[in-house]
């Protein structure tokens, strides 16, 4: 199937009201829903050379709609496992001040700044952060985990002492 089909209102588009009532049940949140949705169709136009019928168009992006489901439930889980392994419980870390991780930001090099900026603060995955940064998810996912521990200790380092 080519890309211009898919344009069409025989396209993608007629499928759009079953993906977002199929992402509304996953998610039961409106606004995830359509995050789910619009990851779906960023996957399916990247792919869409590989659907051979336009009869297995609506199956297909139900299954691509699903498996990026899996993957946020995955990613939720880590961050849930994380936080639990790894992480300080939030009464022990002491409150965000906005002026210290604007300096904690600050004293980050470039790239790792540039990284949890586009994580944190535009909510990008790190499949869009690997595309604007020239870089594959597995490296930004790796940048990312080192300038997160950069940032805590500079953080740290920054707090009044009875605070920590």
């Amino acid at each position: 199937m080519e890309s211009n089909q898919l344009a069409g209102d025989a396209g993608l588009t007629g499928y759009l009201d079953g993906l977002r009532a199929a992402a509304l049940r996953l998610t039961a949140s409106e606004h995830e829903a359509d995050d789910l949705v619009q990851d779906c169709l960023a996957s399916a136009v990247q792919g869409v050379d590989r659907v051979r019928k336009a009869g297995v168009l609506g199956a297909w992006l139900h299954q691509i709609l699903r498996r990026r489901w899996y993957d946020l439930l995955r990613r939720r889980a880590l961050e849930r496992r994380r936080l639990r392994e790894g992480r300080p419980d939030v009464a022990s870390t002491p409150a965000l001040d906005d002026e210290l991780v604007r300096r904690a930001l600050a004293e980050l090099d470039p790239d790792a700044r540039r990284v949890l900026e586009l994580r944190f603060f535009q909510s990008r995955s790190s499949v869009e952060i690997g595309k604007l940064l020239g870089r594959s998810s597995g490296s930004v996912r790796s940048l990312l985990f080192h300038s997160l521990r950069k940032f805590e200790a500079r953080f740290r380092a920054l707090c009044p002492k009875e605070t920590v």
